[in-house]
């Protein structure tokens, strides 16, 4: 009986445990479909009913894309004077800024992950503890300190700059957990064979240990792209004068009034800034599933 029991609460248990995460799982899809049906409305279908779907997809709906492409734009102050940014602007900041930073991480991270986890040396457990703390402490108390400091040394409000000393750019706990996992699975015969036939170290590491973790790199690559793609936060704080399209809509957004935008042009703009994040999620799907497992990285 008492078995039986345990049974019946375990399966009752994870009935409701599968029911939360179905729920949660729809609420997320929901708000994107909902986000692209809304774009095809018109203002007086959104007015009348916000979750109805629209009565037409045709030259009605498609008209809010080409109504945000002509008035969705974003004025800022660059170098003491006003410039006003449009979409093929913050497009090529988006850019710019993903994938540079999202290289810049995965390099920097990945550098630092091989040398802890397959070089004996003093301090070596140090940096893998600042790694953990890194990942678990918030460091939203410092940016007082780091607004002065980057304002000091030129930093501040400079892209390229912010690119190469920003912390998530250059070092990401997480991300270095994961890669000093891969590193300590690979074994250290091939660094001897290779030393053997005058091999050097840094041979070693870019010819024989980084090509064999390269796919978690790329997946890494990929994930921290999708996050730097919808980054708005350090542009507002650290980057006022590069607006990207995370930033641009945001601003968009809470100026519609003033530019005369509807719910749905707005929702237009959303769709049109997700659509690359979809896009490569959907292409690199089967790659992410196939090195992460329920208990971390798989290699």
């Amino acid at each position: 009986m008492a078995k039986t029991g345990t049974k019946i609460a375990q399966g009752v248990f994870k009935a409701l445990l599968l029911a939360l995460m179905l729920a949660y799982c729809l609420s997320l899809i929901f708000t994107l479909v909902w986000m692209l049906y809304t774009s095809f409305k018109t203002e007086f279908e959104y007015i009348v009913d916000a979750f109805a779907f629209p009565k037409q997809i045709g030259k009605i709906g498609f008209s809010n894309y080409s109504e945000m492409f002509k008035i969705f734009e974003m004025k800022t102050l660059k170098n003491g004077a006003e410039v006003v940014y449009r979409f093929p602007h913050m497009f090529g900041y988006s850019l710019i800024w993903a994938l540079l930073t999202s290289l810049v991480n995965v390099f920097f991270t990945t550098l630092v992950a091989y040398v802890v986890a397959k070089y004996k040396f003093f301090g070596r457990n140090f940096l893998y503890a600042l790694g953990i703390f890194v990942m678990i402490t918030p460091i939203v108390g410092n940016l007082p300190s780091a607004m002065q400091v980057k304002q000091a040394l030129g930093i501040y409000n400079n892209i390229w700059l912010t690119i190469l000393t920003s912390p998530q750019t250059v070092f990401s706990g997480v991300h270095f957990m994961l890669m000093h996992a891969a590193f300590k699975h690979i074994s250290w015969n091939y660094a001897e064979a290779a030393f053997i036939d005058g091999a050097s170290h840094y041979r070693v590491m870019f010819q024989i240990m980084f090509p064999l973790v390269l796919p978690t790199c790329v997946v890494l690559y990929v994930l921290n792209f999708l996050g730097a793609w919808n980054d708005y936060s350090t542009f507002i704080i650290w980057l006022p004068s590069y607006p990207t399209l995370a930033y641009g809509m945001l601003y968009f957004q809470s100026q519609s009034s003033k530019y005369g935008a509807t719910m749905p042009v707005i929702m237009a703009g959303f769709t049109i800034v997700a659509i690359p994040n979809i896009v490569l999620y959907l292409l690199s799907q089967n790659l992410i599933m196939s090195k992460f497992s329920v208990g971390g990285l798989k290699e």
